[in-house]
C-alpha cells in the first residue's frame, strides 16, 4: 500500500512509522527542520508498545511528485488543514482514501470542501506524543488507538 503522511509531527510521525514498520510504502511530507532530519537520519519512535527505528525514510516537501497514492494520512495542525488539502489534491486519485487524525470537528468539512466527499474518511486517534527532536517522537501514554468511519 502506498501511503503519504502529510505532517510528520507527533501524530503523523507515530502512525506513519508504525505503517512503514508493517511493510507499507510510506512517504512523509514535511518541511523545514523535520524534512532535513528525516532525510538525514530517518525517524525514531520510542514507545512502551515497542520502539520503531527507521534509519532511512522517504520524505519530501512536494507531495505532487508522488503520483496517486492509496492513502493520505493527514496529521497537520487544524489551522493548516486547508493548505494541506490543496497540497495533497494532486495525489488523490479515484481510489485514494484520505484519513484525517487531527483534532477538531471541522477538519473533515474542510477536506470534503477541497477534495470532495468520496475520498474523505472520518478518523480519530488517542495518542499524546512529544517531538523530542525533529526526527524522534515519544508517546506519553501506553496506548495509541484509532477509529475510522465513512462520513
Amino acid at each position: 500500500m502506498r501511503i503519504a503522511v502529510m505532517g510528520t509531527g507527533g501524530v503523523g510521525g507515530y502512525f506513519g512509522a508504525r505503517l512503514a514498520q508493517g511493510g507499507s510504502d510510506v512517504t512523509f511530507v514535511a518541511r523545514g527542520a523535520h524534512l532535513a532530519a528525516l532525510r538525514e537520519r530517518g525517524l525514531t519512535v520510542e514507545s512502551k508498545l515497542g520502539d520503531v527505528r527507521l534509519p532511512k525514510v522517504q520524505a519530501t516537501d512536494d507531495p505532487s511528485r508522488l503520483g496517486s497514492v492509496d492513502l493520505v494520512l493527514i496529521g497537520v495542525k487544524l489551522w493548516d488543514t486547508e493548505t494541506a488539502a490543496h497540497a495533497v489534491s494532486a495525489i488523490v486519485g479515484p481510489t485514494t482514501a484520505v484519513l484525517s487524525l487531527q483534532n477538531g470537528v471541522q477538519k473533515d468539512d474542510v477536506l470534503r470542501h477541497i477534495l470532495g466527499s468520496e475520498p474523505v474518511l472520518g478518523g480519530v486517534c488517542w495518542i499524546a506524543s512529544t517531538n523530542r527532536s525533529p526526527r524522534s517522537h515519544q508517546p506519553h501514554r501506553h496506548r495509541a488507538e484509532t477509529g475510522v468511519r465513512r462520513i
